[in-house]
Parts: structure tokens; C-alpha cells; sequence
């Protein structure tokens, strides 16, 4: 019987989950029309369909190279994905694993058919941006907010606001503050302790105050503020490689600015005050040709950023001071009361003992071992599989030859017929070194000692982040072992708690094995168990 795989997604959190739900529901009964069984579902939730970065949907074409099902099934093509190069490539992918892609919709996908499919659905997404962009030009050409509604006001009917009078005299004061030297870090603190709301309710954060000058973000560059609504300082566009949106600063002829004098919240002595005080405060800073800061661009990054936690507040941790992490939220606005920092050496040390120890495991290493033989045995039917299409393809190039050498015995030698003939043979000298080169390559990979072999790859984690050439990819790979770390301060120091994929497999069995040699009593490190076994960690 066929093995059916089938994928839903939906693009929005505004969207449900029911959506998810339909979309199985429809293609489960279409499989059952079929003759088919199905054997796996995967959903991406509120994800675009715009970018390939999605987690089931990656999972999805790394079975299809396993053979774990022969079709997939979605409900339409643009489930699958909204970007032509994405979905063609989808396409090929599954060819060569030899699974077939089909649609409630169209059927079996031809690869004439998702080019047709993907250009339209490419194009839809160009011409919605093109759609959405000129209603804002328009909205702010009328002066109308062209995005959401700003702190400071109010909707008062459709399309239409004004100030909110609570609103606008935490702003002023913000503005006095600031203009008489205050800094956003002690505005911020002082909001939170008179517990002001901040913007949608959140917490003040400095942040929030100062924003960044050059975008128009933040409370002190908010030019609505002063009776002007500007449109177009920035532009997003997603990166086709990460499929993450970025913004780029756009030159000041292409903004678009309205005079909104009813708007006006801060007169404009105060706000030339704040500008000065700015510049006063700014450090002038190198840009490269992205018009990126360069201390950002040749910021260090370290292990373990963004993936240390707050154990008070759930915050992350970052550099606060000279090679010492503290709580973000802490130093930000003071929202949490753990004061504390640590010692960035000390927290890694501690994190990296804990790994090597766990990770040495003798479970761990089984589970490992299990692995790789599954990483063997799909490169196997990778090489068998490629085996077969050029062989095939030889035969063909051979017949195609012989065909043409008839056509010059008899006489129907032509320029173009030659020059056809020396490419095909071309072609077949390539594709006989490359058959002759799979018949000849063992496919069984010996792994007597592949102990040793593993244990060698975990000491590379570390031993890595001392050798620049492969700092990053040792950062990345200990990265892709953790999920997060909380941090707990204690009378006598604190305490770290890692969570991530490896914890079903790290099973510390007594008290000396959670603390690794060397840490001393309030100084613990524990694991705590994850939701599975990622096996693309090991491959490093």
C-alpha cells in the first residue's frame, strides 16, 4: 500500500489551530479515496509560508530521504510554501528520494504544474506587498497612522485618533527628564517603580525611551510627537538565505512626511533639547556598507549567548559588564530584582564539565551509535539511488551515440550532428568514471571504533572554541545541545539548570554525577529532560 505523508500549516496567530485540524481532517479522507495509508502528519504552526526555515517542514523532506513514506500530501500547493524557488526545489528533493507530491486541489504536482503554481503564488506575495505598501503612503499622505496605534493615543472612530490625556503626560515628563540629563535606563526604573504602565501594559525599558535615533523608534525619536507623521525610514526585506525579515535605514529623499499639527504632544524647544542632549550622549560609530554599526558587526560572540536565563524572571542573560553576565531585565528597567552577576568563565566551565561528563554516558554513546548506523544507512540508498539514475542516464547517452554514428555511416553527417556526437561522449566518459567510482566505493562503514570515534568528537566541542577557524561551528554545535540554562543565585553563589534535547538521554544517576569535579557545595549544575533526541546534533 502507498505511504502517505501529509503537511498542514497556516500562516498567523490570528489564524487557529482548528485550521490545522481541517487541513489534516481533508487530506486524511482524500488518502482514504486514494488507497493509501497514512503514516506521518506534520503541521507548522503560524509559520509563513514564505520562508523553507519551518521545523516540520524540514523534518519532512529529511524523511523523504529516509524512504519513511512514498507521497505527500498537502492541501494546496502554497501550503507547502509561497516562494517559487522554495517549492521547485521541494519538488526535485522529493523526485530524487522518489516520492511524488500531490494537492487536494490539483492532484499529482508535474513539475510544469509547480512552476505555474509557484509563479502565481510567488507573484501574490509580491503584488500583496506592492498593495499594502501604497494604502500606507496613502493612509500617511492623509494623515493616518499607516501601522499601529502609538503610546500616547487613543482611536476615536475608524482610521481617526487622538491624544490620550494620561498618556501624554507620562510622555512630557519623559521628555523633561531626559532633556535635564536623566538617562533612559533611570526614566525607565522611575516609571516602573511608580508602576506607570508602559506601552500595551508592559514594562518601561530603557529601550522603550531611547529607541534608535536613526530608525524613529522609541519614545524620544517618535516624530508624531511633534506633529509629523513619517513613513518609509526603514525597509524590510526577508533574507533569502535565514528567512528572516531585516531592516535597512533608507535615505531621507524617500521618506514620506505629513505636518499632523493635532497630534502634537511636545512643543519644540523641548524637542530640539532632547536632539542636543542626544548628540551629547552619542558616540559616533563606523558603519559598513549594509549601514550596520561595525561594533556590532565584529561583536564576540560567546557559547553560551542566548540560551542563559533568568531563574527570578525568565529573562535573558547577557554581557552587563567586563566578561560578566547579568539579568537583561534587571539592568533594562529594574523590572527584576536579581542584581546579581556572573562570571562568564566560571558559567562555562561549569556548563562545559556538565556536557562532557553527560554526554560521555555509556547510554548516550548507544543512543549515538543508533544514529550514525541511521545516518549509514540513508547515505546507502542516497548512493543507491544516484547509481541508478546515472546509470540509466548512460544507457541512454550510449544509445543516443549509436544512433548518430548510423546517421554519418549513412551518409547524413552534418556540423551539428558532430558537434552533438562530441558532447554526448563527453557526457558518457564522465558518467562511466562516476558509476565505475559508486560500484567501487564500500557502502558498509566499519564502526568498531566508533567509541572512540564519538568520544573524539566530544572533546572537539570544546577543544574548538580555542581554534578561530572552527570557533563558530563549535559555538553552533553547543548551541544545538541546549535549549536553555537557568541561572538561580544563592547565599553562595548559584545555581545552573540546563534544559535541552540531550536531557532524555542525560541521566545523572546520583548526587556526584550532577555536580561535575571540581564545583563546590551551592555551586550545582543539574539536567533536566527535554521532549526528545535530535540526531542532527551529532553531526559535527
Amino acid at each position: 500500500m502507498t505511504r502517505c505523508a501529509i503537511y498542514c500549516r497556516y500562516s498567523t496567530d490570528m489564524q487557529s489551530d482548528s485550521s490545522l485540524v481541517d487541513q489534516e481532517r481533508e487530506a486524511r479522507e482524500y488518502a482514504e479515496k486514494q488507497g493509501w495509508s497514512v503514516v506521518k502528519v506534520y503541521a507548522d504552526a503560524a509559520m509563513s509560508g514564505g520562508s523553507a526555515r519551518r521545523p516540520d517542514f524540514e523534518r519532512m523532506k529529511a524523511d523523504a530521504d529516509l524512504g519513511d513514506f512514498d507521497v505527500v500530501l498537502a492541501e494546496s500547493l502554497d501550503r507547502l510554501s509561497r516562494n517559487l524557488a522554495d517549492i521547485s526545489q521541494l519538488h526535485d528533493e522529493l523526485s530524487f528520494a522518489g516520492v511524488r507530491l500531490f494537492t487536494i486541489q490539483y492532484g499529482e504536482m508535474s513539475k510544469m504544474l509547480v512552476g505555474f503554481l509557484g509563479t502565481i503564488a510567488d507573484n501574490f506575495v509580491e503584488d500583496l506587498r506592492g498593495k499594502v505598501k501604497r494604502g500606507q503612503r496613502g493612509r500617511i499622505l492623509d494623515g493616518k497612522a499607516a501601522g499601529g496605534l502609538g503610546y500616547g493615543y487613543r482611536v476615536s472612530s475608524p482610521g481617526e485618533r487622538l491624544t490620550d490625556p494620561k498618556e501624554e503626560a507620562v510622555i512630557q515628563r519623559i521628555f523633561e527628564m531626559y532633556a535635564d540629563g536623566m538617562s533612559p535606563r533611570a526614566i525607565a526604573k522611575t516609571l516602573n517603580d511608580e508602576e506607570i504602565p508602559g506601552p500595551k501594559g508592559r514594562i518601561w525599558k530603557d529601550t522603550t525611551v531611547r529607541g534608535q535615533r536613526d530608525r524613529g523608534t522609541g519614545v524620544l525619536n517618535n516624530e508624531a510627537y511633534v506633529g509629523r507623521l513619517v513613513y518609509g525610514r526603514t525597509q524590510y526585506r526577508k533574507n533569502p538565505k535565514t528567512g528572516r525579515r531585516v531592516s535597512k535605514p533608507q535615505p531621507e529623499e524617500n521618506w514620506i512626511v505629513t505636518e499632523v499639527p493635532e497630534l502634537r504632544i511636545i512643543d519644540d524647544d523641548l524637542w530640539q533639547q532632547v536632539k542636543d542632549q542626544q548628540t551629547r550622549n552619542s558616540i559616533a560609530m563606523p558603519r559598513d556598507d549594509n549601514n550596520l554599526a561595525l561594533n556590532r558587526k565584529h561583536r564576540k560572540v560567546h557559547p553560551l549567548s542566548g540560551v542563559l536565563r533568568c531563574r527570578e524572571c525568565g529573562g535573558p542573560l547577557a554581557i552587563t559588564a567586563k566578561d560578566r553576565y547579568g539579568c537583561s531585565a534587571y539592568r533594562a528597567s529594574r523590572a527584576c530584582s536579581n542584581s546579581k552577576t556572573i562570571l562568564r568563565k566560571e558559567v562555562e566551565a561549569r556548563v562545559f564539565e556538565g556536557l562532557h561528563t553527560g554526554l560521555l554516558n555509556s547510554k548516550y554513546l548507544d543512543q549515538f551509535t543508533a544514529e550514525f548506523q541511521k545516518e549509514v544507512e540513508r547515505l546507502r540508498k542516497t548512493s543507491v539511488s544516484e547509481l541508478r539514475l546515472k546509470t540509466k542516464r548512460l544507457v541512454e547517452v550510449t544509445r543516443q551515440i549509436d544512433r548518430i554514428v548510423n546517421h554519418i555511416i549513412s551518409g547524413t553527417d552534418t556540423k551539428s550532428i558532430t558537434s552533438k556526437l562530441s558532447e554526448l561522449e563527453t557526457e558518457k566518459e564522465t558518467l562511466e568514471v562516476e558509476v565505475a567510482h559508486h560500484e567501487e566505493r564500500d557502502t558498509v562503514i566499519p564502526i568498531h571504533n566508533l567509541g572512540q570515534v564519538y568520544r573524539t568528537k566530544i572533546k572537539q566541542l570544546t577543544d574548538g572554541l580555542s581554534d578561530p577557524a572552527l570557533r563558530q561551528r563549535a559555538i553552533e554545535a553547543i548551541q544545538d545541545l541546549i535549549d536553555h540554562i537557568k541561572v538561580t543565585p544563592t547565599n553562595t553563589g548559584f545555581d545552573v539548570e540546563l534544559h535541552g534535547e540531550l536531557g532524555a538521554i542525560m541521566e545523572m544517576a546520583d548526587e556526584n554525577e550532577r555536580r561535575p569535579a571540581g564545583t563546590s557545595a551551592g555551586r550545582s549544575l543539574s539536567v533536566v529532560a527535554g521532549v526528545g533526541f535530535e540526531p542532527t546534533t551529532f553531526r559535527l
